[in-house]
């Protein structure tokens, strides 16, 4: 389920450039049965769900500040919950690093491929913008934090 919803998410970003609300509902809603699942406590629930309301907050700073798209506000706080709080620098910094990579191929593309070279799938996000289509960076962020996360270690053991 999660790694579903991180990957249909970047895929939609990309083609067009949003992110279905339904996808980050489904990780929210999710998230608390996968974890009663696994035998997680409530406190640990709790703790979860404010982190994640934390970076809703954050995320809607940076959106009234239009850093951030509508769904890639909706979307981090979402991922962030299943991340959790003990993890949540090491998401943050994949997600700066994938963002910071992305933005300069997405901008260098723009600048030096012609738009007859780019697939289809890829006119919304590459040629036409505006805007990078940040689901991708977020979902990075977040098989990055999966080290340091307790329960995605547990969700995806075999991950790394």
């Amino acid at each position: 389920m999660f790694c579903a919803g991180l990957v249909l998410s970047s895929y939609e970003d990309i083609r067009t450039m949003e992110i279905p609300n339904w996808i980050s509902i489904a990780l929210v809603l999710s998230f608390p049965v996968f974890a009663f699942s696994l035998g997680y406590s409530w406190a640990f629930i709790g703790w979860s769900f404010l982190a994640g309301l934390i970076g809703l907050a954050i995320c809607i700073a940076l959106f009234s500040l239009n850093v951030f798209g509508g769904g890639d506000a909706k979307l981090l706080p979402a991922v962030l919950i299943w991340v959790g709080p003990d993890a949540y620098l090491e998401y943050v910094y994949g997600i700066a690093l994938s963002g910071g990579a992305l933005a300069i191929a997405i901008i260098l593309s723009r600048r030096f491929v012609p738009a007859s070279y780019v697939p289809s799938v890829l006119q919304r996000s590459v040629v036409q913008g505006p805007g990078i289509p940040y689901a991708v960076a977020i979902a990075f962020g977040a098989f990055w934090a999966v080290p340091a996360s307790p329960f995605l270690n547990q969700v995806l053991p075999n991950f790394l």
